[in-house]
């Protein structure tokens, strides 16, 4: 066996980039799970969004077509809520796609780094001139 692996055994420099490297590899499953959730909720609402505005047209028309006027008035009260609310689902889809988008970014950060951590638990460390390692860096 080379010198070389044997030290790769007990190099507790290797072992702490390896858990690093695991580390970051299971925060970018999270930052993935995390991205396709907010994908869901940013479809959610667009399809809320949806149906609040054929509820506003629905309303639109009971308003014209209703009964008495106390049922117009209500449609119009109704149909004003569901306008109002579209606008609110339209801006949280645009939120959580962009929270998606910012975790997936997140995800791929955390794969890069969790892949130099692994690198790095492979190669020995540099040495300075004078003796000493250079300093880790801190991601």
């Amino acid at each position: 066996m080379t010198s070389q692996r044997k030290a790769g055994r007990t190099d507790p420099r290797g072992h702490a980039l390896e858990a690093r490297a695991a580390a970051r590899r299971q925060e970018a499953t999270a930052a993935r799970a995390q991205a396709e959730a907010y994908g869901v909720l940013s479809l959610a609402c667009v399809q809320r969004a949806q149906a609040l505005k054929v509820v506003s047209l629905a309303d639109q028309a009971v308003a014209r077509l209703g009964g008495n006027d106390s049922e117009r008035t209500w449609a119009v009260g109704d149909g004003q809520r569901a306008r109002v609310h579209v606008g609110l689902m339209e801006r949280e889809a645009s939120v959580h796609a962009a929270q998606a988008r910012r975790a997936e970014a997140e995800a791929a950060r955390a794969d890069a780094e969790a892949a130099v951590s692994a690198q790095k638990a492979h190669l020995a460390p540099l040495v300075m001139s004078a003796g000493r390692a250079p300093p880790e860096d801190p991601g």
